[in-house]
């Protein structure tokens, strides 16, 4: 059960509505300005357990936490609240250490994950980033201060692209959460090695993709507990995907070759809880028709309009919006 609306304010200041809060702080988390993130409005929501999971949430802590277990192996997905864009950070917890997946956007959050994970008992053996949205990554800083043995990796080109674009990123979010957002860009010093190894007598697959959901992002495969952690690359069936970019067509090679993986029925996934396999299907069904009707829509409004009405049931309608004003800020 995640916490009460009153819970949430308290990370919003005071001087912005919830509407406005969140609109100018989707835009600042791709790196873009106010007028982009205008579209977004307030309906966020969240969605309920996968499966085989437990809620393991404490009645002080302001996320939630998933606990799935694989026989001597856990995955404890944190999942912020809606200011926190519903981000998961995915704790693996093998026989002796732990491995981080993502660092959070707002330091109280990454702050609650490093706490968590001392109740574990266990040393951190490295924290990953997955990819260069800031949503993923400002919370390093909590993570590295509080797990300071700990080694940062990310897949090649990470480090660049955050040494490029990373600060002006935090400096966009300052005026919507001052000094809740980090105040310096933690830039990953190792690369993640692509393929199979083990750490802590985990077995790990970790593959690279690019053009996707983002330019560039890690997928990581347990092929010994059949889990696929994804990330941005695949999204929850029940929710609007992010379409900030036109990567339509390689996003969907990209999910073909996904789905192409035998027998991994449980996804971890960037935001909500993890899904079934058959969310691949629903990811590549949302954004081939999104592709159909970007080449259809002249403007953002009827791309928007169009997408919406050819998904009314699922939530966050006004990811939708977001993403159009994104998506057409380019000339086309």
């Amino acid at each position: 059960m995640l916490p009460s609306n009153s819970r949430f304010q308290r990370l919003s200041q005071a001087a912005l509505s919830r509407s406005q809060f969140l609109q100018f702080a989707a835009g600042a988390l791709l790196g873009f300005p106010p007028l982009a993130a205008a579209a977004l409005s307030s309906d966020l929501a969240q969605n309920g357990g996968a499966p085989g999971t437990k809620d393991a949430t404490a009645s002080d802590r302001m996320g939630a936490i998933l606990v799935s277990q694989f026989g001597p192996v856990k995955i404890h997905s944190y999942l912020s609240p809606l200011e926190g864009f519903h981000v998961n950070t995915q704790i693996i917890e093998g026989p002796t250490a732990v491995v981080i997946f993502d660092g959070q956007l707002l330091l109280p959050y990454a702050d609650e994950v490093a706490s968590y994970v001392q109740t574990l008992g266990k040393p951190v053996d490295r924290i990953i980033l997955s990819h260069a949205h800031t949503d993923h990554w400002s919370g390093l800083q909590v993570l590295t201060e509080r797990f300071a043995d700990a080694r940062v990796f990310a897949l090649d080109g990470i480090a660049d692209q955050l040494h490029a674009r990373g600060q002006a990123r935090l400096d966009s979010f300052r005026p919507i959460y001052g000094d809740r957002i980090a105040t310096k860009v933690t830039v990953p010093t190792e690369i993640i090695a692509e393929g199979v190894q083990r750490i802590d007598g985990i077995t790990y697959d970790f593959r690279r993709f690019v053009d996707a959901e983002s330019d560039l992002q890690l997928a990581a495969l347990l092929p010994e507990q059949k889990v696929l952690m994804a990330f941005d690359l695949v999204f929850s069936p029940n929710e609007h995907a992010f379409t900030v970019v036109d990567h339509f067509d390689h996003w969907m090679i990209v999910l073909e070759q996904l789905k192409a993986l035998q027998d991994y029925d449980t996804i971890t996934i960037g935001h909500d809880t993890p899904v079934h396999r058959s969310a691949i299907d629903s990811t590549i069904t949302y954004v081939k028709r999104a592709r159909e009707i970007h080449a259809a829509s002249a403007d953002a409004k009827t791309y928007s309009e169009s997408l919406k009405a050819a998904f009314p049931d699922r939530q966050l309608a006004s990811m939708v919006d977001f993403s159009a004003s994104l998506l057409y800020a380019a000339p086309r």
